[in-house]
Order: C-alpha cells, then structure tokens, then sequence
C-alpha cells in the first residue's frame, strides 16, 4: 500500500509547491532566486519530479501480477495511470496560473509537455530494472507519442514561436489537422477493410497505398499554404511534410521501412532550431524516448529510426533553405 501514499504526497507536494512559489518567490539576488530563474533548472526539475511521479504511477498500477493480465485489461490500467498523471500536471499548473491571476496560458501548457517528456524519461529507466516491463514501457510510449498527438502539438508550438499570437497558432494548427483529414480517412478505412494488419502499418508491404494517399495530401497542403499566402511558418511546415513524406514513399518502395513515430518530432525540431530554443527540449526527448520504444518494441530496427532522424533532419533544413 506503500505506492498509492507515496503518489498522494507527490501530489500535493507538487499542487503545494506551486502555490508557495506563486505567492512567495525566493527574494530576487538570493541563490535560490538565481538558479530558480534559469532555464535549464527548471527543465530539469519538471523532468525528475515527474519523470519519478510517472514511476510511482507505474509501480502502483503495474504490480507484477498485473503483467500476467490480457492486453484490454493493461491497456485500462495504462489509461488510468495516464488519466491521474495528467490530473495531477494539469492541477499544479491551474494552481500556478490562478496564483498569478491568470488563465492557463503558453508557460503552462509548454510545463505539460516537459512534463511528459520527463515522464517518458523515468519509465524508460524504471523499466531497465525489469525486463519484464521494457515491452509494455514501449509500447505504452510509442502510443503517448504517436504522430496522431505529437504532430498537431509539433504544429502549434511552430505557429506559436514564430506568430507568437495563441488564437493565429491555434487557427493555423486546425487547419494543419483538417488537411490530413483525409489521409486519417485513409488509414481508418484501412484498418476496417483489413488494408493494415496493424495499427503502426508494421508490414512494410501494405504502406505504399496509405503513403501515397499521404503524398498527395501533401502536395495539396504545400500549394495550398502558397497560394493562401500563409504564414513564412506554415509555408515553411508544409514544404518540410511534402519533402520528408516524398522521402518516406520513395524509401518504402525501395524496400526500407522508415519510423515515422520518430520523423514526426525530430521534423518538428528541425523547424523549431533557430526560432525557439526552449522549445527543442520536449520535442528532443519525445524523439529520443520514442527512438528507445521503437526498437524495444521489436516495431523498427535501429538502422529504421536513424533513416527517421535522418529524413526529418534533411527535410527541415531543406525546406528552410528552399524557402
């Protein structure tokens, strides 16, 4: 019973901390005051203490009798730790916001995800201890940071460093996610009809169909961010998706099977070098963390996910100097 005590004093500790800080910041000039100011502290202090709240959560819902259940009954035990580590995030922040008379806004929601990211990093070392528990980590990983979620936040934390209005990032963002529409039409079709075996397109030889529907969405995108005249951020994030998906379709027809877990936020870094510094921290672990759950998943071998790397990073650069 020790778990469920120990994740309730991290709760409050973490709801308490938050008030105290709000209400009565260190004294400016003290060294607490200096090192609470920097950056990299508070990067790294969000990322310990909910990289270990994320493994209290996973001890107290993942006893190893829990292992030995079916795979739906450890999906809602995965849920269920992911619902109550998101209600614990989300109230330290809301009590932060609200100390400082104000609604959640940009500083809140980039702490949710290094929040996130830190989480992502303690599972990954909690589940060294057991290797019982690396495959289920993984694949619990490869879900939170499925391109489904990571790419329309990769999107709006684009459109938000470069517009740096919340209402244009988010509208723009919609939009991004209304032009792959069709392209989620295709894959759940897919799944339907029995197109895809599996959720992740593991089989490399049923991928040229969805991946083409995801070049020609791409195409439209691209020309219709132009003629919109767009952002130079939207321009620039279409242009990038037209040349890594360009890539990934003439890669699977040449017989390699590229991660786009990875791809998603390694691209979205890529685009984020030069216009938001602080901004490359969440989405450089998400790409680590999912490279790790990838390859333990037995999903993508290692030469997979560094062609992933390699083919956002060539796609960001070449898109940026296109343009």
């Amino acid at each position: 019973m020790r778990a469920p005590w120990i994740v309730a004093a991290m709760a409050a500790g973490f709801v308490g901390m938050a008030f105290v800080l709000s209400v009565a910041p260190p004294a400016e000039g003290t060294l607490v005051a200096r090192l609470a100011s920097r950056e990299l502290t508070h990067l790294v202090a969000h990322s310990i203490l909910y990289g270990s709240l994320a493994v209290a959560l996973a001890s107290w819902w993942f006893p190893d009798d829990a292992l030995e259940a079916p795979r739906r009954a450890l999906a809602a035990r995965a849920l269920a730790a992911a619902a109550l580590f998101g209600l614990i995030a989300g109230a330290q922040e809301l009590t932060q916001a609200l100390c400082r008379a104000r609604l959640p806004a940009g500083e809140e929601f980039f702490d949710l995800t290094v929040d996130v990211g830190g989480a992502s990093l303690g599972l990954i070392a909690w589940s060294h201890f057991d290797a019982r528990r690396r495959r289920p980590v993984a694949r619990a990983l490869g879900v939170v940071l499925h391109p489904g979620f990571v790419g329309p936040v990769g999107a709006f934390a684009l459109a938000w460093a470069s517009l740096r209005d919340a209402r244009a990032a988010l509208a723009w963002s919609l939009a991004a996610a209304l032009a792959v529409a069709p392209v989620v039409a295709v894959w759940l079709v897919g799944m339907r009809r029995g197109w895809f075996s599996d959720h992740d397109l593991s089989v490399r030889a049923e991928r040229p169909r969805f991946l083409f529907a995801a070049l020609a969405m791409a195409v439209l995108a691209a020309l219709g961010a132009h003629v919109a005249h767009a952002p130079p951020v939207v321009r620039v994030s279409t242009l990038a998706g037209l040349v890594a998906t360009a890539l990934v379709t003439a890669l699977t027809a040449a017989g390699l099977k590229v991660s786009g877990h990875v791809a998603v936020p390694v691209g979205v870094l890529a685009l984020l070098v030069g216009s938001s510094q602080r901004g490359l921290w969440p989405f450089a672990v998400a790409a680590l963390a999912v490279s790790w759950a990838r390859v333990r998943e037995g999903r993508h071998t290692p030469r997979e996910v560094i062609v992933g790397w390699g083919v956002a990073s060539a796609s960001g650069l070449v898109a940026r100097w296109g343009f």
